[in-house]
């Protein structure tokens, strides 16, 4: 606790008008709720403090202050009370909670009023997130020590609560920018305008009407409509620190007493980014990546939101990904002070089911083979929707992990010429080029932006524009819409699933230069400790005219090799081990030309034109920054409207490399591989015309005593399933989800037909 200086202590003594009491608290009732300007608003209870908390969770603060799990947290903040005159209002305000000391409540009020007469808004960028922060701090002074300001100072802090509300972004009133994505769907509005209208809201109701307005109409809608995807649109590093924002109103409107204004499918946003967690802590790259500045040998935060949402929930999986991860501290710790639950014990990851989908609007999948350093992981997309910003043009994508990155994004979102709307963004990092998904190249394509150069890639949804309401996004004029999953599943067992199935049309995300373009990925856990996974990849690509060259692309941090139709990718940097071995099935070997791009001078090579881009040296010598300048392009010899990509790509340890022989499996009707593996094999099977059917499917099996047999685009319903010569049949049921149909399959000819 700091001791006041005589100095205040004798301004606080001769303050007019105060009154020399704490507040006595009401109950913390539930909010009512009222109609005002065309949204349901939740009404601010008539007593203090209000904000962050009540009158219930005041009482337990001592407790609190005192327990175990909050002592790191409390301790950075009374060290940023000793370093910051800001966060020295905010512990004095939480020291006179606790106390009832009301020279500690008159320390806080009278050292905010100057700081937020002081707060100007800086000649940078994002300088209105000092501004708005300073916000909080003054909306928690006049909250918490309310019954000590006089008349005169309400009004004085009103006055600059509004001042540097017109500072930010999204105006006062916030009525600019975007509710579904961007920096008005930051903490402006959902924290700092909101707790500011929250607290003076007796004297001066506007600025939470306001506030409050526009998250209950534009806000809200957005998310718990993405929201049962239980993924978030802005890619690695944006998505966990947007949606820490969101989770502010979580906690804002239940203290208020309104309880859970957003949808229960909430909770599972975070385990995305869980998911998609590497062994060495840092996550699968996805759209606009922080790399740069995160520190190499540390886990990659994911600020406050898991542990928001973990203790809102009362979910241990979360708390130990937060605990695992770090995140909160900075600006944000007096958060985790209030909010933490104490009580939540951590739950491993390792319980999770190994496989899960990120449902609609997103089209995501992500496999894995386990939890530990020796794990795969595969991510899988689709993309049913684009929200720009920070989302790439990456329909289609996919990414490999093992023993470090083998198939990754490629890029940069900082250096020499990476910033945010640079020529290297523009036309490479954003693009699909600069991911491993498909491209086909009309020459005299326009991507309809001044800066937007022909990638061959997939087309620019509104122009790129962030969607400003839910109503933009889902308007099909504005062509947000850029996919479709067809099929995803898992099996046999869904807690460690032999395989992983995503299959989805992307036809959407391309121009006319297309006519059709479909993707289906088969990530199968080969349970085998020198070749542990394999991702099959099957596209059927068909474009409006022959001549359209098409593409498919394989990203690498180091420099491949190529040698006819099979590759090898290894990765050697800090000591890993990782390799992954290619085979292309199709096109078919004559057809089929596998080129590599990269090295020196062509790192981010876009039909002619390098958009070069070098990391800061002090920057990559710290950071966690991964190029893949290289990659491999496959693509057919012969010109055509139709054609058909058959990959698999298998992993294992270059100190004990294994490399298990491919061969194609093709019919009239589909397309197909078999991996032979020393015990056993797998054969994975496709329609080629990409659409489901009721025909039988009839396939041979031979080799090993045990053959693993998935059969993807069948009619849902039962099937029967007959090897040739036995008088019993297996009948398998076919879901409307998957599609698919997986048996174990001993050696003989086989028929797989509906019943």
């Amino acid at each position: 606790m700091f001791t006041m200086p005589k100095a205040l202590q004798t301004r606080w003594t001769v303050a007019a008008g105060v009154a020399l009491c704490f507040v006595v608290f009401a109950s913390d009732s539930p909010a009512p709720w009222t109609e005002m300007d065309g949204a349901r608003l939740p009404v601010p209870p008539a007593e203090h403090p209000r904000l962050y908390l009540r009158a219930q969770q005041v009482a337990e603060l001592p407790a609190r202050l005192r327990h175990p799990a909050l002592q790191p947290a409390v301790g950075r903040l009374q060290t940023q009370a000793r370093r910051s005159p800001q966060f020295r209002v905010e512990w004095d305000a939480l020291q006179y909670l606790v106390t009832r000391d009301p020279r500690l409540g008159r320390a806080a009020v009278e050292a905010a009023l100057p700081l937020l007469q002081d707060c100007k808004l800086a000649d940078r960028m994002d300088a209105c997130r000092e501004t708005g922060r300073m916000m909080v701090t003054g909306a928690i002074a006049y909250d918490w020590c309310y019954r000590l300001l006089t008349a005169e100072e309400k009004q004085a802090y009103i006055k600059e609560l509004v001042r540097l509300a017109r500072t930010q972004e999204c105006g006062y009133p916030p009525t600019r920018q975007g509710s579904v994505t961007g920096h008005s769907s930051e903490a402006m509005i959902m924290r700092d305008m909101l707790s500011a209208g929250i607290a003076i809201h007796d004297e001066f109701p506007e600025m939470y009407r306001l506030a409050a307005g526009r998250f209950f109409r534009e806000h809200l809608p957005a998310r718990n409509w993405f929201y049962p995807g239980h993924a978030y649109h802005q890619g690695d590093s944006y998505g966990p620190h947007r949606f820490s924002w969101d989770t502010y109103p979580l906690w804002i409107f239940d203290r208020l007493g309104a309880g859970n204004v957003y949808s229960p499918e909430q909770r599972f946003v975070p385990y995305l980014w869980l998911y998609t967690t590497r062994p060495d802590g840092q996550r699968l790259r996805a759209g606009d990546t922080f790399a740069h500045s995160a520190p190499q040998g540390r886990p990659w935060s994911e600020y406050l939101g898991t542990l928001l949402t973990a203790s809102y929930h009362g979910d241990g999986v979360l708390l130990d990904q937060h605990l695992r991860q770090g995140g909160g501290g900075g600006n944000e710790t007096l958060f985790e002070v209030l909010w933490r639950d104490v009580a939540l014990e951590p739950k491993p990851v390792s319980a999770l089911p190994l496989s899960r989908y990120f449902g609609s609007p997103f089209g995501w999948m992500v496999a894995r083979t386990g939890w530990g350093a020796d794990s795969v992981i595969a991510e899988m997309k689709v993309n049913e929707f684009n929200f720009a910003n920070h989302q790439h043009l990456d329909a289609g994508a996919f990414q490999i992990y093992f023993k470090d990155t083998l198939a990754s994004d490629s890029g940069l979102y900082a250096g020499t010429s990476g910033a945010y709307g640079s020529p290297h963004c523009l036309n490479y990092y954003w693009r699909t080029i600069a991911h491993n998904s498909l491209l086909v190249f009309d020459p005299k394509e326009d991507f309809g932006r001044p800066g937007y150069g022909n990638d061959g890639g997939q087309r620019l949804p509104n122009g790129r524009g962030e969607p400003r309401r839910l109503e933009d996004l889902l308007d099909p004029g504005k062509g947000y819409r850029t996919g479709r999953v067809l099929a995803q599943g898992c099996g046999p067992g869904p807690q460690t699933p032999d395989y992983t199935l995503l299959q989805g049309d992307l036809t959407a995300a391309y121009s006319q230069k297309v006519r059709q373009v479909t993707r289906s990925f088969v990530f199968l856990n080969l349970r085998n400790a020198q070749v542990p996974a394999a991702l099959v990849v099957f596209d059927r690509v068909v474009s409006a005219r022959p001549d359209f060259r098409k593409y498919w692309l394989l990203h690498t941090l180091e420099e491949p090799r190529a040698d006819g139709v099979s590759a090898t990718v290894d990765c050697a940097q800090r000591g890993a081990s990782g390799r992954l071995n290619l085979d292309v099935l199709l096109p078919p070997a004559p057809n089929a030309m596998l080129a590599k791009v990269g090295g020196p001078g062509r790192e981010y090579w876009v039909f002619g034109t390098n958009y070069a881009n070098e990391p800061e040296p002090d920057r990559a010598a710290r950071g966690s920054i991964e190029t893949s300048s290289w990659r491999l392009e496959l693509s057919p010899r012969t010109p055509s409207a139709e054609d058909l990509f058959l990959a698999v790509m298998q992993v294992t340890d270059r100190a004990s490399p294994a490399r298990w022989p491919i061969r194609s499996v093709v019919s009239a009707g589909r397309a197909g591989c078999l991996i032979e593996g020393p015990a056993a094999s797998w054969l994975v099977l496709f329609r080629r015309e990409a659409q489901r059917s009721s025909s039988p499917v009839e396939f041979t099996v031979d080799g090993p005593a045990r053959t693993g047999v998935l059969v993807a685009d069948l009619a849902p319903g039962r099937w029967q399933a007959r090897r040739s010569g036995d008088p019993e049949a297996r009948v398998l049921e076919v879901s409307a989800e998957s599609g698919a149909a997986w048996i174990e399959a001993p050696p003989g000819a086989w028929t797989l037909q509906k019943l």
